[in-house]
């Protein structure tokens, strides 16, 4: 049996409500409570991973009667119940052996497809997860590169399935900045082709900055006597410089304006002879040389910058040339210095590293240049190739992701093949044991006999107008005495009744053609609704047969569920007579749901004594009546008795009574014809002593005159003639 039962995370049951049940037990709620959900939970655990039942041994076979149950047998044919016949042992022997192996095998499937799905499930997240990583990336690069995305945006999925086809993409793998300036170019519409920029020529700028005339002390001869004065004093400089004055102070010296021997000054003209103004001729030719040579490279880059191109950024150029033009200005001061004081020994500063970079300026213009006019010239080729390389950028940036999804998605797909490959081997082998069973059985088992007892508890109980009859393929069918179809005509009460009728037979029976029924659990959901008194007692009296067979262990019976919202079939059920109390194995059940959440709550004694039965006591005795409120008390006994049976045509017997007893009988139904609980649920009609007992008689008429005197004296403790 059901030891403990936990409901959690389904219907009503939105937080977890576990009950631990005895062996039978008695389930009052009102519809929508949540009563159903738990038969349904016992009649079929696994559809339901949240909730669980926790059995004291091994499981049991559940029976459950509910709408589910009705519809699923009488839907379209009846099936037998079937019963074992002559080799019952052998049958039984051989068929408990092959089932055994079947459960093991139904075991195993329920575990493959349950690992199978959650392997479905997981690729269906690993891929919905890496969909979702790749969409930022569209986000982060549609303004740049919509060209190529276009068709590729239009989803998710799509995008996602671009970038993974991509992987493959051989493209060069370019960076963002130079894609970008290739799209800037390539999608622009005012492409075109511009002239070549000349390249740039420099000169053998070392040798030129370290010409050995830069080195050298340009001094006179020593040789003479005045020369070895004048290189003691190192003022070579100063005296040639102060040579150039005596033509103009008629050898006058120019310092202290004494008169100069002629001597004097041809021997300090000898001092600079030929080769000193060799030398400086020398010099002055290369500050030509060097000047010429910069400068015409500076007046070149001044003409490239001038040029309007447009898809050329001069400004670093320009920049440059500033400062190439001002260490170029210096070193010609360093020159005219030399010029001035040829003994001086003078070094440039090199030119070579600004020339080197304005040269590489020049290169990567020519470059762009060279580049552009190839794609104006090919402009569709090199918008496919750009488009793919976006793609390869793309694609890159995802690899990662990408391949991690691939990986994982191949384990997955791998692992879902072996768990499928299992479920067809066992499904086969499954397949083949059931096929062997019902070889077995199909000369071992019979219907006829639970269509002899149904048809007998009919005709007992006086239905005589229809009953079960053999149907093709091991079926039954519902047919009137003449041999018509009845099914789609029977009342609901005679429909109601014949169904439960089935389901009581196959307890003691199956529908399976095994024929063989062990220990079960049995489940009874709500079995009346609109029926006829008759059929109510009838059905109330069949399940406290099987609540007896549950208590006194019979036919396999191990534990049995009632649940109802009708309050009368719960006092017949659970009414034992006055002598018998409540059995240790019995348990009585609220369900509530209070703010869509579900709670079951047990009681010691039947708890639904505090509502209808209350309402009894206060008619019981005469001396207790409460004169205020008995007129209401006797309407709300009328209504939740005959509401809740339904279908009796209590206006009929509005004639069976006359005069004043007629007045306090439509008095009395007012609230039925009425439907619902209005301002007459708190009306209060104070009652003299010979009214209340007019009142007591009338009510006491109804039940007899709509043949309901036994409840009557049930609910009054008369004991029935």
């Amino acid at each position: 049996m059901i030891i403990k039962l936990a409901l959690n995370n389904t219907a009503t049951y939105t937080q977890k409500v576990e009950v631990e049940p005895t062996e039978i037990n008695y389930l009052y709620g009102s519809n929508g409570s949540g009563k159903t959900t738990l038969s349904k939970v016992i009649a079929n655990e696994l559809a339901f991973p949240d909730c669980n039942l926790i059995w004291q041994d091994n499981p049991l076979e559940t029976l459950v009667y509910n709408k589910e149950f009705v519809t699923s047998h009488f839907s379209q044919t009846i099936k037998g119940i079937f019963t074992l016949g002559k080799e019952a042992t052998e049958a039984k022997e051989f068929i408990e052996k092959i089932k055994q192996e079947i459960e093991v095998h139904k075991t195993e499937l329920k575990g493959l497809h349950k690992s199978f799905d959650k392997k479905d499930k997981e690729e269906t997240e690993l891929t919905t997860n890496i969909i979702d990583k790749c969409w930022p990336i569209k986000t982060k690069y549609q303004n740049d590169f919509k060209e190529a995305f276009t068709g590729a945006i239009g989803s998710k999925k799509s995008f996602f399935e671009r970038c993974q086809k991509e992987q493959n993409n051989t493209s060069d793998l370019l960076n963002l900045e130079l894609i970008k300036d290739k799209c800037t170019q390539i999608f622009s519409k005012s492409l075109k082709a511009y002239e070549p920029i000349t390249e740039l020529l420099i000169p053998d700028i070392e040798t030129l900055e370290n010409h050995r005339i830069l080195n050298t002390k340009i001094v006179g001869k020593e040789d003479v006597p005045v020369g070895a004065l004048i290189a003691k004093l190192n003022n070579s400089d100063w005296i040639k410089q102060g040579l150039g004055y005596l033509e103009h102070t008629e050898n006058q010296c120019p310092f202290c304006q004494q008169p100069i021997q002629n001597e004097l000054k041809a021997e300090i003209e000898l001092v600079f002879d030929e080769s000193y103004n060799q030398k400086i001729k020398e010099l002055n030719e290369y500050k030509t040389s060097y000047t010429l040579a910069i400068s015409s490279i500076i007046e070149n880059l001044k003409q490239i910058i001038q040029r309007p191109i447009e898809i050329l950024d001069f400004s670093g150029l320009k920049t440059h040339i500033r400062l190439l033009e001002e260490e170029f200005w210096n070193n010609i001061q360093t020159i005219e210095e030399k010029v001035k004081y040829p003994s001086n020994v003078v070094r440039l500063k090199s030119l070579s590293t600004d020339l080197a970079k304005a040269q590489e300026y020049i290169t990567s213009y020519r470059k762009i240049i060279e580049t552009n006019n190839f794609t104006a010239k090919n402009i569709d080729n090199e918008k496919t190739k750009l488009k793919s390389e976006i793609w390869r950028f793309i694609a890159h940036e995802l690899s990662t992701e990408i391949v991690t999804y691939q990986n994982q998605l191949k384990g997955l797909q791998t692992g879902k093949e072996k768990i499928q490959a299992q479920i067809n081997q066992r499904e086969t082998t499954k397949k083949n044991l059931d096929k062997q069973i019902t070889e077995k059985e199909a000369n071992s088992t019979s219907i006829i006999h639970t269509k002899n007892e149904i048809n007998k508890t009919l005709k007992s109980f006086g239905f005589i107008n229809f009953s079960i009859s053999d149907a093709d393929k091991g079926c039954y069918k519902i047919v009137r005495q003449n041999g018509v179809d009845a099914k789609e005509t029977l009342s609901e009460g005679e429909y109601t009744f014949i169904t439960f009728l089935y389901f009581y037979q196959l307890i003691k029976g199956s529908i399976k053609e095994s024929g063989l029924s062990g220990d079960k659990v049995v489940v009874i959901d709500d079995p009346i609704s609109s029926l006829d008194s008759n059929v109510l007692f009838i059905v109330s009296n069949l399940v406290k047969e099987i609540i007896k067979d549950c208590h006194n262990k019979q036919n396999g019976i191990k534990q049995i569920f009632i649940l109802t919202h009708n309050i009368y079939f719960h006092k017949e059920v659970t009414f034992k007579g006055s002598r018998q109390g409540k059995w240790k194995e019995e348990s009585f059940w609220i369900v509530r749901n209070l703010n869509n959440q579900s709670n079951i709550i047990m009681h010691d004694e039947n708890p639904i004594q505090t509502t209808y039965e209350l309402l009894w006591r206060e008619i019981k005795n005469p001396d207790q009546i409460n004169k205020v409120t008995i007129f209401n008390t006797l309407r709300r006994i009328l209504e939740y008795y005959f509401n809740i049976i339904g279908g009796l045509d209590y206006e009929r017997s509005i004639d069976e009574f006359e005069g004043e007893e007629k007045i306090i009988f439509k008095s009395l139904f007012s609230w039925i014809n009425d439907g619902s609980h209005f301002i007459n649920d708190d009306l209060v009609v104070y009652a003299e002593p010979e009214n209340i007992e007019k009142q007591l008689n009338v009510f006491k008429e109804i039940f007899k005159k709509l043949k309901h005197e036994s409840h009557y004296n049930m609910m009054m403790g008369i004991e029935n003639a």
